[in-house]
């Protein structure tokens, strides 16, 4: 063991545990070696043991979590995790395997405070912060989706959504979803304001300036009591999350959506005052990514790379960035690399195959694409690119069962109107009339005439 040979010492060890079964300490060693020899699926059982004879043995506890976490079973490793911090809430390598392990479980409020203390102990390392804002970022997006869900029709989600659609610069549906808060709830705090930051960007400041002076009417808050709302307001993201998530209605919700982003931007605000970083990177090129500016996104992940050569992740990141960029040839070349090591990957069976489309290769890509669904039998996209390549070979009729899968995902009609010709093909009339007649549904209502900006009510 003190060479270094855990392996070899695996043997001596359970000799020794034979003789001395009820000796804890050599069946930690045993356990030890076995874990540190990469026998994880043999050491968890002597862990769990040695737990039994004491339960609060760091080591094992510690070690337990390490095991159970490599073996993928992150849900078996949080309880050990838990109490092994507990015990020595300076060690940051257990922490941050506790954090990672609730980040694996999507119990992203859990892992915050664990994050929080990591970056605080390591403010110079980009991982913590990174994590903690994309922690913060999930919080914030599952509040928004269950509030939709919830409250589709509530000032408060309305409220959310214009808020999303200003930041895209989507200045007519901005304006719609806050009128429509206006109508519902008067004096809802930020509606008038938001109407406001509208009609300037749409070059009507004098309209801008009415809505202002609403704004400006509404009373005070009430916050003799501490609410999630007056926390905010006065910058405590933090004490405003925590209210929040205390509560159970859909203004809680809303608040949680709004304290969590905020917290999330400052996390991630703090990127930007380290060296590059492949973190930093990565945060550059999430945001090009929802600007649309493709071939920023693409630069930052290549710079991401450069700092983490090989890193599957992010080769897989400028992959998809080539492809969503529609640089084809290169995607292609990506694809084809990268499956050489993964192989049973989908998303680069896709990213080869609709490439290989989009070069008008396409009975080349259909073993690509087949590969994809095989793979990921609910993968929409691929689905979709398959049934339309198909279609165009004249194979109609197997088409059809990828199209009806694509379905879901069809916001156009388009992938309608594909089907009802696959239909038409496979001389299926009834089923084709039917599948047109969604298709001119859909068409007629996305075609619709949006709602005009419109000058401020009295």
């Amino acid at each position: 063991m003190a060479a270094g040979r855990y392996g070899a010492a695996v043997p001596y060890y359970e000799e020794l545990v034979k003789i001395m079964p009820g000796n804890p300490g050599l069946r930690l060693n045993l356990a030890m070696a076995l874990h540190l020899s990469g026998n994880d699926e043999k050491a968890v059982p002597q862990f769990e043991l040695v737990l039994k004879q004491q339960p609060n043995a760091l080591p094992a506890l510690m070690l337990l979590g390490a095991s159970q976490m490599r073996l993928g079973h992150p849900e078996k490793a949080v309880g050990p995790l838990e109490k092994a911090i507990a015990q020595a809430p300076e060690d940051l390598e257990g922490r941050a395997m506790l954090a990672d392990a609730l980040i694996m479980l999507d119990r992203f409020s859990a892992a915050i405070p664990h994050l929080r203390k990591l970056a605080a102990a390591t403010p110079g390392n980009p991982k913590p912060w990174y994590a903690l804002g994309k922690a913060y970022e999930a919080v914030s997006q599952k509040a928004f989706d269950e509030l939709e869900k919830k409250g589709l029709d509530s000032p408060w989600w309305l409220m959310l959504a214009a808020e999303v659609r200003l930041k895209l610069g989507r200045n007519t549906a901005a304006f719609a979803l806050y009128k429509a808060v206006v109508e519902k709830q008067p004096r809802f705090r930020g509606a008038h304001a938001g109407l406001a930051e509208v009609y300037r960007r749409t070059n009507h400041p004098d309209w801008a300036a009415v809505e202002d002076a609403k704004e400006k009417a509404l009373p005070p808050l009430a916050c003799a009591v501490a609410s999630a709302a007056c926390e905010f307001t006065k910058g405590r993201f933090q004490q405003a999350l925590a209210l929040a998530l205390a509560g159970k209605t859909l203004e809680s919700l809303y608040w949680q959506a709004k304290a969590a982003n905020e917290l999330a931007r400052t996390a991630l605000a703090e990127l930007e005052k380290l060296p590059p970083s492949v973190e930093s990177h990565q945060v550059l090129a999430e945001l090009y990514r929802s600007q649309g500016r493709n071939a920023d996104c693409l630069n930052e992940w290549r710079a991401a790379l450069a700092l983490a050569p090989g890193d599957p992740r992010l080769e897989m990141e400028v992959t998809s960035s080539l492809y969503v960029n529609r640089e084809y040839a290169a995607a292609e070349r990506q694809a084809r690399e990268m499956l050489t090591r993964n192989p049973d990957w989908a998303e680069l069976h896709f990213i080869l195959g609709d490439s290989l489309v989009n070069q008008q290769h396409l009975e080349e890509a259909l073993p690509s694409l087949e590969k994809a669904v095989q793979l990921k039998p609910d993968y929409g996209a691929a689905h979709a690119v398959l049934g339309r390549i198909l279609l165009q070979l004249g194979r109609g009729k197997e088409a059809i069962p990828h199209l009806k899968a694509a379905l879901p995902s069809d916001s156009d009609g388009s992938l309608h109107f594909q089907l009802g010709r696959a239909y038409q093909d496979a001389g299926q009339t009834a089923e084709a009339a039917e599948v047109l007649k969604a298709y001119q549904a859909i068409r007629k209502s996305t075609s619709a005439e949006g709602i005009e900006i419109e000058p401020p009510q009295p």
